[in-house]
């Protein structure tokens, strides 16, 4: 084949083989813009699994937290019915102790338990 044949060719069918060049041109066009929108996809893909871990690990550092502020709250509540029951025995005691001194007063000296009454409610004494 020589130059001349292959001009004449080029020159008969020359639409023919714009067309083929720019389906060719458009071919590669498209490939390479799939190939950035592909590379776009995996980028956006990886930065979603990023945040996706570091959500995870900041909820898990907020499960850690709140598990820590239960058991906190656990303890200054087991502390407060301990202090509670404690106040309430000594309340027992006390009331107890009392109870007794004013019956050993109501059996021994009435007048005191008299006198110690009116001047703890603030009675007056009427015969």
């Amino acid at each position: 084949m020589s130059w001349a044949k292959v001009l004449q060719f080029v020159l008969k069918n020359w639409r023919e083989l714009l067309v083929i060049f720019s389906l060719s041109l458009v071919s590669l066009k498209m490939r390479l813009d799939y190939n950035a929108l592909n590379k776009a996809y995996e980028i956006s893909k990886q930065e979603t699994e990023e945040r996706i871990e570091a959500l995870q690990y900041i909820h898990s550092e907020e499960l850690a937290r709140r598990e820590q502020a239960i058991e906190t709250y656990k303890e200054a509540l087991k502390e407060l019915r301990d202090d509670y029951e404690e106040s309430q025995d000594n309340l027992e005691r006390e009331k107890q102790k009392k109870t007794k001194e004013y019956e050993r007063q109501f059996s021994q000296d009435k007048e005191a338990l008299a006198d110690e009454i009116i001047s703890t409610f603030d009675f007056e004494y009427v015969e």
